[in-house]
């Protein structure tokens, strides 16, 4: 079975961070991140791997296929990701660089069923948020006593 089609049963969870394969979703913090296509793929590549170091060579053709590109599109494309996850090339949490050889996920990333609810988290002020299923809505509201 394809890479993709077993992403449609899983959410992967880190920190803050949720990434759904099937939506193209990105979150950090409840807030989607935009990122282009090509960088999606090579989160999702990191993610499968996480943990284990990931190969220029692996993540180029992941996300570009055979085509002729430059390695300095995946170094734009990880400095993307790293704006989008809030992590930082100095002093990384999520994406670590490995000099000459590729990258390396290093935050500790969870997998879980996207028919299985999350778990609802209470956040500062008397918000709730709430994670159901793959649709990721986060709704605020503060409970009124009389």
């Amino acid at each position: 079975m394809p890479p993709s089609e077993l992403d449609d049963h899983w959410l992967y969870q880190c920190d803050g961070i949720v990434v759904d394969p099937s939506a193209h979703l990105l979150e950090r913090d409840g807030r989607a991140q935009p990122v282009e296509p090509k960088v999606y793929t090579v989160l999702l590549t990191l993610l499968r791997q996480a943990g284990k170091v990931v190969d220029k060579d692996t993540l180029l053709d992941a996300a570009w296929g055979h085509r002729c590109v430059t390695p300095g599109v995946l170094s734009h494309a990880i400095s993307q990701l790293r704006r989008a996850l809030g992590d930082s090339a100095l002093h990384p949490r999520y994406i670590a660089t490995v000099h000459t050889i590729g990258y390396r996920f290093i935050g500790e990333v969870h997998r879980r069923s996207r028919h299985t609810p999350v778990p609802t988290e209470p956040s500062p002020g008397g918000r709730v948020r709430w994670h159901r299923g793959h649709l990721l809505s986060n709704f605020s509201f503060r409970l009124a006593t009389r």
